[in-house]
């Protein structure tokens, strides 16, 4: 453990997709050295959806929105696509 509490911190975002006032990510970045943000993308999900679904469509701009402030922010972040395990 660093100074901070913890060398590394990953914080997953799930539902809540915003880069700020977010509480998990304020937490990681007051206790680590190192946070890195993640956003996965479920595949059997999205397949069952219209491709022009007003819900996909949202959560692709809020996550290029969280991606830009990530950026912006020097925050490592990995984007995926998976499907369940």
């Amino acid at each position: 453990m660093s100074e901070r509490g913890y060398n590394r911190t990953l914080v997953w975002f799930r539902r809540d997709l915003r880069a700020y006032d977010h509480a998990a990510l304020y937490h990681a970045l007051e206790d680590s050295s190192t946070v890195h943000c993640v956003f996965v993308f479920d595949i059997e999900l999205l397949d069952s959806l219209p491709r022009r679904d007003r819900r996909v469509e949202f959560i692709y701009g809020r996550v290029a929105r969280c991606s830009r402030a990530w950026v912006v922010a020097l925050l490592p972040y990995t984007v995926a696509c998976a499907t369940k395990c």
